[in-house]
């Protein structure tokens, strides 16, 4: 009897330090988050565009996703939610998840390279900003160009963490996984410039029998993308984001298009975006440029190749003529540069006032009122502005319900 009550207590016990650990908060306040914005979000606006209902209709027919496997992570979680609604709504809200990861591994990777004040900052500037909201409540599978932020913070994981089993077999499944976002073979060879010796290093430590299961379990999970490219060999030049035709005009034009779009002006696009504004406000604009200069300086580190080379990839897309799909893929490393900018700024104003505790909180305070004042302007253009536009209404003018 004595035994039996000790265990309960020791149950008890464990439960409750489970329950009070920061993690279990965290993840509590997250899920709620999620829930609550799942919600909202999906009825913004309250009708569907067309390209939503095609999407729609496209995956739940399992057949036709077979034929065309290309986003298959998104459609397949979209096809499991058309059999709880026949909603637009039921995809949009698997965006809505989707993007919910993303911008927490955005806030892993910020972690690490910054403080947790500095990480919140920006992930939750990134969460709220209009384009980014625009996209990952979209019924489309755009919203998987921001999962490479899920790859670079489990590789962050395996070089930093202790965990050396569990980690490259989650960078194995990732990869498997994220290899059918069309654009992914020039990310991946980004990814192998970046971190190839280290994980060179990371394979030679796993068991045999690991690389074999891991290996046999990549090529499973890879196998239908090779069996639709030899079945419609079409789908190659979509996977590699290929144009139809060539123009060197063309092509400067749309790589200029790519930078233009996040400070100056964008492409006019009622789908994502209001007129032509540009993706980022005044705010995070200016800690964005102070980033570049912070990481002009210390051009060694590790996050300063990340950037460059992304930054590099993002103007071959363009150049490719995906404006959209650059921009997109580029929004959450320029918030991860405007850390460095916020990190900079704070940095310089604790050098000038080392041991004041008033000067010091000021600092801290005013950095807090404009990330505020920046996430107030991106809310409302999402929430009030966009939905209210002309062009949006006319673009978002169809039934939720796709029978």
């Amino acid at each position: 009897m004595k035994n039996k009550q000790s265990k309960i207590t020791q149950c008890c016990a464990w439960v409750k330090t489970f329950v009070w650990r920061r993690q279990a908060i965290y993840a509590l306040g997250v899920a709620m988050l999620v829930g609550f914005s799942v919600f909202q979000i999906t009825n913004v606006p309250d009708q569907a565009a067309e390209i939503e209902r095609i999407y729609v209709s496209e995956v739940s027919s399992f057949s036709e996703i077979v034929d065309n496997p290309l986003s298959l992570p998104h459609k397949l979680s979209s096809f499991a939610a058309t059999f709880v609604s026949d909603s637009v709504r039921a995809v949009r809200a698997v965006s809505v998840v989707l993007f919910a990861i993303c911008v927490v591994a955005l806030y892993r990777i910020l972690k690490r390279w910054h403080s947790d004040m500095i990480a919140l900052f920006c992930s939750a500037m990134f969460a709220v900003n209009a384009s980014a909201l625009a996209v990952g409540r979209l019924a489309s599978p755009l919203v998987l160009l921001f999962g490479w932020s899920l790859i670079i913070s489990t590789l962050l994981w395996i070089q930093h963490g202790n965990s050396r089993r569990i980690a490259p077999v989650t960078v194995l499944l990732l990869s498997a996984l994220l290899i059918y976002v069309p654009g992914a073979p020039y990310f991946f060879l980004l990814l192998l410039i970046l971190f190839g010796s280290k994980l060179k290093d990371t394979l030679k430590s796993l068991t045999r029998n690991a690389l074999i299961l891991g290996g046999l379990l990549g090529a499973v999970l890879v196998a239908p993308l090779i069996y639709s490219f030899v079945g419609n060999p079409d789908l190659i030049r979509v996977w590699l984001l290929l144009p139809e035709t060539f123009s060197i005009t063309e092509t400067l034009r749309n790589i200029l298009e790519v930078p233009s779009a996040f400070v100056y002006r964008t492409e006019e696009n009622p789908l994502l975006n209001v007129g032509r504004l540009p993706v980022l406000d005044v705010a995070i604009g200016g800690f964005f440029l102070i980033g570049l200069y912070a990481y002009q300086r210390y051009k060694t580190l590790e996050r300063t190749r990340v950037m460059l080379l992304t930054s590099l990839l993002g103007l071959l897309l363009g150049a490719l003529g995906q404006v959209t799909i650059a921009v997109v893929l580029l929004l959450p490393f320029v918030y991860a540069v405007s850390a460095a900018g916020i990190s900079y700024i704070l940095d310089e104003w604790f050098r000038v006032f080392p041991r004041n505790p008033f000067a010091r909180s000021f600092g801290i305070v005013l950095i807090s009122v404009v990330v505020l004042a920046s996430m107030y302007y991106q809310m409302t253009r999402f929430l009030v502005v966009w939905p209210q536009t002309p062009e949006t209404r006319e673009v978002y003018s169809q039934s939720l319900i796709v029978e």
